[in-house]
């Protein structure tokens, strides 16, 4: 991962929800890679650069109560592997990543794929983040119309060590497109955050 960096010369001073205490923005760097397959269709994402500039904008907006900013470093064409195809045993998260090459990551930043069809709507184990275009969701009141944005929001959720929850409008809640995150949430993926600054190499 990154040399992600704490914006120190750009501040900003935020309220977390539920109390008066002020806290610095933090700013962790984000590479967006658009998988490509002439073999398998269902790895060929759709998506644009645009579009996913757009995503990030919610993605932003959604972890700005927790003075959490994630800005893309870049946005990339990136060549899955030529695998056969999937086999009914094999789970689609394990198939999704085998053909996801790890040379073009990013030293010094959150790789997050963006592929057009997989059974799960988004997982991160491990590098990279994956983002299924075609998500399925309910809706839930408050939540963003913008479901490609929610899926990338919760699965970074899960980069800064955050769990699944029940609560429906929660952005950790599965299957939905809730985007709230309670007090505890922001101070835990605050603390994760710093971590992982921490353990980025210098630029």
């Amino acid at each position: 991962m990154t040399r992600l960096l704490i914006s120190i010369g750009l501040i900003a001073w935020l309220s977390p929800l539920h109390s008066h205490e002020p806290f610095s923005l933090i700013t962790l760097k984000v590479r967006a890679h658009l998988v490509q397959s002439a073999t398998n269709p269902r790895l060929q994402t759709t998506l644009t650069e645009r579009g996913i500039r757009a995503a990030f904008e919610e993605v932003n907006a959604i972890w700005s109560p927790a003075g959490i900013r994630f800005e893309l470093e870049a946005v990339a064409s990136l060549r899955a592997l030529d695998l056969a195809p999937k086999r009914w045993f094999i789970k689609d998260r394990d198939w999704v990543k085998s053909a996801i090459p790890t040379n073009q990551f990013s030293p010094t930043a959150i790789d997050v794929c963006f592929v057009k069809d997989m059974g799960p709507n988004g997982f991160f184990y491990g590098e990279p983040v994956v983002v299924c275009e075609n998500p399925e969701f309910h809706k839930v009141s408050g939540g963003t119309d913008n479901v490609v944005a929610r899926v990338t929001a919760h699965e970074l959720g899960h980069v800064l060590f955050l769990q699944h929850r029940q609560e429906r409008t929660n952005l950790m809640a599965s299957g939905k497109n809730g985007v709230s995150l309670n007090e505890q949430e922001i101070k835990d993926a605050r603390r994760r955050a710093l971590e992982i600054l921490g353990q980025m190499p210098q630029p």
